[in-house]
């Protein structure tokens, strides 16, 4: 296994487990975790011997999205935040598109919320075990940008428009409960049994006939996202547009003051 600094790779027989790996920051999506999980992703693709893959987050995030903290800093010193997401939003395309392609069944485990870019991440999954604490929480409205990493596409299809502008543009948070009714999940579970779950899930799908999986996986993809790329990177420019925008700096400075932004 390589030696990653911000995600843990594990075997369990021939399900491999791909765990987001920074607590204290809520495994966030850079340039930095961002390129790991799609070598992670990339490799298990190649590794024969792996059947099946859980993804799940450390502590009590699966992902809060793009680093803030970064974003922050780069706004402080003056920097071109376009800089900052046309590096991060290319990375986050493309491991959702890698998810999204991968040949083999990949199982999310949603210990906590996934919220920006790890809507992605968690919806780019086929299947997801829900922790009953988690949610689907969209932050983008609160610091002024359009969503990103295929949400836009993989929110509606699953729940609908009426549902999807709700979650947008009110950034109403989606609890587990209301995630299973609406068809985004498979199965709600306690938090301390959902990556016991999720394995057994994986481990049930690896005793699967391996080219079936990926020839079905093909066609679910080309039935349900078949242009998945384009809207990612109809997503992507949108992005740079906004985070130039005075209200997006706005929204930044509000969520480090952690107060309600007054949007020009």
């Amino acid at each position: 296994m390589s030696d990653y600094k911000t995600i843990l790779v594990k075997d369990q027989g021939p399900v491999r487990i791909i765990t987001l790996n920074r607590p204290d920051l809520f495994n966030p999506l850079d340039i930095e975790s961002g390129p790991e999980f799609v070598d992670a992703l990339e490799r298990a693709d190649r590794d024969s011997r792996v059947r099946a893959l859980v993804l799940t987050g450390a502590g009590k995030a699966f992902s809060a999205g793009g680093n803030v903290r970064l974003m922050g800093e780069g706004l402080a010193r003056g920097d071109d935040p376009a800089e900052f997401f046309c590096e991060v939003a290319a990375v986050l395309n493309r491991s959702v598109i890698t998810l999204r392609r991968h040949s083999k069944p990949i199982v999310c485990a949603l210990n906590g919320v996934a919220a920006g870019g790890g809507l992605g991440w968690a919806l780019g999954c086929d299947l997801i075990v829900m922790a009953k604490s988690a949610k689907f929480d969209p932050g983008y409205i609160r610091i002024a940008v359009n969503p990103d990493g295929g949400a836009s596409v993989l929110i509606s299809r699953l729940i609908g428009p009426k549902r999807a502008a709700a979650f947008f543009m009110l950034g109403q948070a989606i609890d587990s409960q209301t995630a299973l009714e609406w068809g985004m999940v498979n199965q709600v579970v306690d938090d301390n049994q959902v990556l016991e779950a999720a394995l057994k899930l994986a481990q049930g799908l690896a005793q699967g006939p391996a080219q079936a999986m990926a020839a079905t996986k093909a066609l679910l993809n080309q039935a349900l996202f078949g242009d998945l790329e384009t809207i990612l990177e109809n997503e992507r420019r949108t992005i740079l547009e906004l985070c130039q925008q005075s209200d997006f700096a706005e929204g930044i400075k509000a969520f480090f003051e952690k107060r309600k932004p007054e949007f020009a």
